[in-house]
């Protein structure tokens, strides 16, 4: 595993991420050009033609000055900086007959999901569901920035998902060197930012705020997110078939899932974080139920949304902070996915419902999984069902080390399950010992090697 994590690390290194050099190029300013910000008048075509004339003269920074500028679909471009200043805002048009759709130019079919229960086809050649308020296409080096607002508004489509999301406040496709650094998304139709197939992005102390899904990317290379501050009704983070994603500095809130992968991942990296439940804004889809406890931290999970073939490799969760929500991490494999390398280092939760989850369809499994430096405090009262603390299936290698799991004010025996487990080591973790062995319970699983706490 280290050699691995050690490969990928230098590697990245010769990462050439964006840079913004917008400064030295024209500004265009959008009221001047005559946009009023009257959150009245409507401004999208002014607004798309100062962005075509920005990059056709070669470059430049797009401003959004203070007001609420109404405005329906907008194509950012190569080489345009649409910058907010404070106090400006963005605003969705609530009709939804004057929102464009996305139109994938290369096939993009691989990243179709269909769900056997329900209607989570989430297509991108579906011209419904991926109407969008931004669309960018084929771009390079590109910027949304400021310290403004862009409102989706919560426009209604009721012929949209679930019989009521609108358009996505962005969607990027085929696009390289972007940046989004320092604005605001907020009450989107449906997604704050979908993705295919984007590289050598970042998104940084990006604030994103009720919602469905806050950053959704299917098909990442060389992505980070830095600073950002997710609170949203749906997954915070999600999608998949990422190469080299990091998630690093970042605040998570949500009314569903923190970070939920859906699609198979390559070097996946979250560190210095902080998740909390319950979720600030409630799961939309809930209603009037207006359902906001948080599901799990980190959910893996592909081939969840359909049958999608992969194996996840050199995924590593370090230093973070979880409290209050149902399950810390759950790891699910389905038909056609095995994982081999997870290591889950420097956790402190608290308010933790349920287990740790690790499971996988039958005939598929993971390689090794380490936890360590692990610390999570469960709520458990008369209802609490074992295990408590952690269930593990169909690992080759499973290792605990310096694992701490606290019950709360009334302890279920049995703290631990394994099923399937090849070879197992738990080294100064505190529900196995030579006294204390009914709080792990077995099923065709090899003999745990235990390693004594030291005094």
């Amino acid at each position: 595993m280290r050699s691995f994590f050690s490969d990928f690390i230098l590697k990245s290194l010769f990462i050439i991420l964006p840079s913004a050099s917008f400064a030295q190029h024209a500004s265009y300013n959008i009221q001047e050009l005559g946009a009023r910000g009257d959150d009245k008048t409507i401004n999208t075509a002014i607004i798309n033609q100062a962005i075509a004339k920005c990059s056709s003269e070669g470059g430049g920074t797009v401003v959004v000055p203070q007001g609420v500028f109404l405005t329906a679909t907008l194509y950012l471009k190569s080489n345009v900086n649409i910058h907010l200043k404070k106090g400006a805002v963005l605003k969705g048009v609530s009709d939804i007959s004057l929102y464009h759709s996305f139109i994938p130019e290369t096939d993009l079919s691989k990243y179709n999901t269909i769900s056997t229960t329900g209607n989570n086809s989430n297509s991108a050649y579906d011209t419904v569901w991926t109407k969008a308020l931004i669309i960018a296409q084929g771009i390079t080096k590109a910027t949304i920035s400021g310290e403004g607002h862009i409102d989706g508004d919560h426009v209604f489509n009721a012929k949209g998902e679930e019989g009521m999301r609108g358009p996505h406040t962005i969607i990027i496709a085929n696009c390289k060197d972007l940046r989004f650094e320092n604005i605001t998304i907020e009450k989107a139709g449906n997604y704050a930012i979908l993705a295919y197939d984007l590289q050598n992005t970042v998104f940084q102390n990006v604030h994103i705020q009720q919602g469905w899904d806050g950053i959704h990317i299917r098909g990442g290379r060389n992505i980070l997110l830095k600073q950002c501050d997710l609170q949203t009704g749906d997954d915070a983070i999600a999608g998949g078939f990422w190469d080299n994603f990091r998630v690093q500095s970042c605040k998570i809130n949500s009314s569903c899932n923190g970070i939920r992968v859906i699609m198979p991942v390559k070097g996946f990296f979250v560190t210095d974080s902080h998740f909390v439940g319950p979720g600030r804004y409630p799961h939309r889809t809930s209603g009037a139920e207006h359902r906001t406890n948080m599901l799990a931290g980190i959910y893996i999970q592909p081939g969840g949304w359909g049958l999608v073939k992969g194996n996840l490799e050199g995924i590593r969760f370090s230093n973070l902070k979880m409290h209050n929500m149902n399950n810390p991490f759950i790891f699910e494999l389905h038909e056609g996915n095995n994982a081999n390398d997870i290591i889950v280092e420097n956790i402190k939760a608290d308010s933790i419902k349920n287990p740790i989850a690790i499971h996988s369809d039958k005939g598929f499994g993971y390689k090794n999984i380490l936890f360590k430096n692990v610390s999570v405090r469960y709520v458990t009262n008369s209802k609490t069902v074992a295990p408590w603390a952690l269930g593990a299936a169909n690992v080759e290698q499973l290792r605990l080390e310096n694992v701490k799991f606290y019950a709360g004010s009334i302890k279920p025996q049995t703290a631990i399950h394994l099923d399937n487990i090849t070879s197992s080591s738990f080294s100064e973790t505190n529900v196995y010992s030579a006294n204390h062995t009914e709080e792990v319970n077995m099923v065709n699983s090899g003999k745990i090697k235990l390693d004594r706490p030291t005094k």
